[in-house]
């Protein structure tokens, strides 16, 4: 009997022991960021801000045939009970649209007043850092005539040799709704038409265009400055041309930081916003070719970019999107 109490004893401080022995202190804080930046950028940046802040940051990624557009829907969808804390949008449009619905709410980081009216919200709602701009992808050795601006894809010279990715891939939609902002609907359905005529390939992504010239079964295609460096950096044979530069210019597109209405980690998720503002982020960007150029130098610094209402080219962008993506297709 002396030696069961003596069991049970030990027992009961075995008992008691275990907890203190596996509190390893409270879990760390972790914040959701939806995230249209590609991931093998995105994660570098996200990897430091867990280095230099401890809080933990579980991301979900856009896949390269929707990009930023799914994840906008889900956004949209998960309003009345939003998920993400964070919202990192490759482009200023889709975020302008989330702002118009309320599912983004005001916040200024406090790296960002450096950034030029230009590439932020007026109202607070998006932060764009990181720019990128729409191209043309060239193919080694080029087409026997200057290539300058996103008509030449109209040759007949390039007649089945040109490429570009689905409206409904990324930053392709952004592109057709400031053109018709820009241009017009009338006469971007007409370019359109033109271009379906001389046998353009709709792709699955800019990557995809970029890889594509790179390989030679492409002359020309329209796709994405990142897209070109990374073909090209894997051995893909292509040059870049920045269109439209001695006329209206081409869509420069910063990504863009915004912090999602209802957010259940605020304060944590503001911390995540100033860091992805800063000059640091923005360097990284660069560094990883991602972005080409600074939102800080200024839009005109070093290209010219169009002049663009963000706001009416975010109410043309279903539209645009659904009816550009009909005349590839052949349906319109």
């Amino acid at each position: 009997m002396r030696q069961l109490k003596i069991l049970l004893t030990l027992f009961a401080l075995g008992l008691a022991i275990i907890p203190a022995g596996c509190n390893h202190g409270p879990e760390p804080e972790e914040i959701i960021v939806y995230c249209g930046v590609d991931e093998p950028y995105a994660s570098k940046v996200f990897a430091e801000f867990e280095k230099q802040s401890g809080i933990h940051v579980a991301v979900q990624y856009d896949i390269e045939s929707s990009k930023s557009v799914g994840l906008a829907g889900k956004l949209e969808a998960e309003s009345a009970h939003p998920r993400a804390d964070v919202w990192w949008g490759s482009e200023a449009f889709l975020s302008t649209r989330l702002a118009s619905e309320n599912i983004l709410e005001p916040y200024s980081p406090t790296t960002g007043t450096d950034i030029p009216p230009e590439f932020k919200d007026p109202q607070g709602y998006w932060t764009g850092i990181g720019l990128r701009a729409r191209v043309l992808a060239v193919s080694t050795p080029p087409p026997p005539f200057p290539i300058t601006g996103i008509e030449d894809l109209a040759d007949p010279r390039l007649k089945n040799k040109i490429c570009i990715s689905r409206p409904t891939a990324g930053a392709t939609g952004a592109h057709v709704a400031a053109l018709y902002v820009y241009w017009g609907r009338d006469k971007t359905i007409a370019f359109f038409h033109k271009l379906h005529d001389n046998g353009i390939a709709a792709l699955g992504g800019n990557a995809e265009v970029a890889d594509q010239v790179g390989n030679g079964v492409y002359s020309l295609g329209l796709t994405d400055s990142d897209d070109v460096s990374n073909s090209a950096a894997n051995g893909g044979k292509l040059s870049m041309v920045v269109p439209d530069q001695s006329t209206f210019g081409t869509l420069a597109m910063p990504t863009t930081i915004g912090l999602v209405r209802g957010t259940h980690h605020e304060q944590a998720a503001k911390k995540l916003i100033d860091f992805l503002a800063s000059k640091q982020v923005e360097q990284m960007l660069i560094d990883m070719k991602y972005a080409r150029w600074s939102v800080r130098g200024g839009a005109g610094q070093e290209i010219k970019a169009m002049k663009i209402d963000y706001r009416e080219a975010a109410k043309v962008y279903a539209q645009a999107q659904r009816e550009i993506t009909a005349i590839l297709d052949g349906r319109m």
